[in-house]
């Protein structure tokens, strides 16, 4: 590769979540990355970076709203250009009132806008919602392998790497998406449990030998789980291939994954202990562990629900638990009554239901200010023998190192509780043993609860009977 190649770097992620409560009618703006991607330095890259646009917000995202950021993105590439490839940062699961399955209809507009030649890689994260379209959209799409996600940095740097072939003239990417109609939350698709920790691994197989019949190299495929709290037309499971030279090669790679994922359908299951909420605690404080990380599922924030619900915190109180902490709880107007009494103090909160009241009222209680966290504007007060980390928005505590920015040691309390559905690798790291709570809210993890309007029909589970034969998807 003898001339410099310029590659735009711009960004347009979300994980919608259309049963929160709340539209989102914002988004936040940034510079993408400036930083080269693991091989690309001294490969005579320029990276050249645009706009980075996501969501402010867990809610259905408005549609005048994401225009408008599209528009922000797409005008930074129309300023940037002429470029020589362009490298997308995507979650896949967005979803926009008018718009629908936005990051698709986004890669689109890029395709018009740099025309049939230049490359278009992109990345995703494996609960993206993807439409079969997104495969005549762009060149090189790469998702994340891991449920819980720990190959962030290996995937963006082997979408990085077939691009950079790509630019070389090595290789010729062509993709392919075959949609599965099997909605799950993504708890039941672990890649550290089976069945999806095998089939990631055949996936894995086929990037390494191809697919029997064909000669062609197949450079990626993605395993999508799919997003279940995403209601649209797109929800579900999918293949992401993407081959050398050959759509025939990536789609005969594609219904061979599709298939071995339809074949295992009912043999998905939650990947970690679960529990109810009454249950879960009691088996929590019966525990020969010395902690017992508790999630709040139904709550999840990493999965855009709002995380303001305080039914793990009302149980716990009612049952008149010590030794606890909840962290953290989604309530601006509670810890803003928080900083305004100071450090020590005794007051009357009403904590939580701010945004979602569909589950229940605040918790009345008095508290005591324990400490606050000016920089995160979090406040941490004791309520009983509990303990519970007050926040100015959504908030998910998934390392230590959150904790440690509040002067907790988790390790100390009997019960841990955080707003996530699976733990997360930093917290699953050091906790003695989690149990995963069955609570209500945006994020249910039993998904027959919630109410569907959009979602493929049909589908499996929701449709038992539901036929599905990937051999069908167009060539």
């Amino acid at each position: 590769m003898s001339a410099t190649k310029r590659v735009f770097v711009g960004a347009f992620a979300h994980e919608t979540n259309t049963f929160h409560p709340v539209k989102t009618t914002a988004f936040r703006f940034g510079e993408a990355s400036r930083r080269p991607l693991a091989g690309w330095e001294g490969a005579g890259i320029e990276v050249v970076p645009g706009v980075a646009a996501h969501p402010a917000g867990g809610g259905t995202v408005d549609g005048a709203a994401c225009r408008e950021a599209m528009n922000r993105v797409l005008d930074s590439l129309r300023a940037a250009m002429p470029v020589d490839a362009v490298f997308l940062r995507l979650h896949g699961a967005m979803y926009a009132e008018g718009v629908g399955p936005a990051e698709t209809v986004f890669v689109g507009d890029v395709r018009e806008l740099v025309g049939p030649n230049v490359p278009i890689a992109c990345t995703f994260d494996l609960h993206g919602n993807i439409p079969a379209r997104m495969g005549e959209f762009g060149d090189i799409l790469v998702g994340l392998k891991t449920a819980p996600h720990t190959d962030g940095a290996e995937t963006a740097e082997l979408a990085g790497r077939i691009l950079l072939d790509t630019l070389r003239g090595h290789v010729r990417p062509v993709s392919y998406v075959l949609p599965v109609p099997i909605i799950l939350p993504g708890e039941k698709a672990m890649t550290t449990a089976e069945p999806f920790g095998s089939l990631v691994e055949e996936a894995r197989r086929v990037e390494r030998e191809g697919i029997a019949g064909r000669k062609e190299w197949i450079l990626a495929a993605t395993l999508f789980v799919g997003c279940a709290w995403t209601d649209s037309p797109d929800t579900g499971m999918a293949v992401m291939v993407t081959g050398d030279g050959s759509r025939a090669a990536a789609r005969a790679a594609a219904v061979h994954l599709a298939r071995a994922i339809w074949d295992a359908r009912r043999d998905f299951t939650f990947g970690c202990e679960t529990a109810d909420l009454e249950e879960g605690v009691t088996r929590a404080l019966d525990a020969p562990e010395p902690t017992v990380f508790l999630t709040d599922s139904g709550d999840n924030v990493t999965a855009s629900a709002p995380g303001d619900l305080p039914i793990v915190l009302r149980h716990l109180v009612e049952r008149e638990v010590v030794n606890a902490v909840v962290a953290g709880l989604n309530d601006r107007p509670a810890v803003e009554k928080c900083f305004e009494a100071g450090e020590g103090t005794m007051l009357r909160l009403a904590i939580g239901a701010t945004i979602e009241k569909r589950h229940g009222p605040p918790l009345e209680a008095e508290a005591q200010v324990v400490r606050l966290v000016p920089k995160h504007r979090w406040a941490v007060v004791r309520v009983g023998g509990i303990e519970a980390v007050l926040a100015e928005g959504p908030t998910a505590f998934t390392d230590p190192s959150h904790f440690d920015a509040c002067c907790i040691d988790p390790l100390r309390y009997k019960l841990v509780v955080v707003k996530e559905g699976y733990l997360f690798p930093g917290l699953t790291r050091i906790a003695p043993r989690y149990i995963m709570l069955l609570t209500p809210g945006a994020g249910d993890m039993r998904i027959e609860r919630l109410h569907f309007t959009r979602r493929p029909r049909p589908a499996f589970p929701f449709d038992a009977d539901a036929a599905f034969d990937p051999s069908l998807a167009p060539e």
